[in-house]
């Protein structure tokens, strides 16, 4: 829902407010914003085309002690 114009301002800034709320209206009918356009995952490869491996948890390693 649109908010009223506030009632301080000026008639000639009410008139300015009008025709830039026109002026974008008109620009959002003429120059519909472009659809964004979908991710693409690409899929990592070793060398040679061989595909990764599939996802293991993290290994904790054991500290080596001495």
């Amino acid at each position: 829902m649109v908010e009223p114009t506030p009632t301080h301002l000026s008639p000639e800034q009410r008139e300015r407010l009008k025709q830039l709320a026109d002026a974008s209206r008109l620009r959002a009918a003429l120059y519909q914003s472009p659809s964004p356009q979908p991710r693409r995952r690409r899929a990592r490869q070793y060398p040679g085309g061989k595909p990764n491996p599939p996802w293991q948890p993290a290994r904790f390693r054991k500290r080596r002690q001495g």
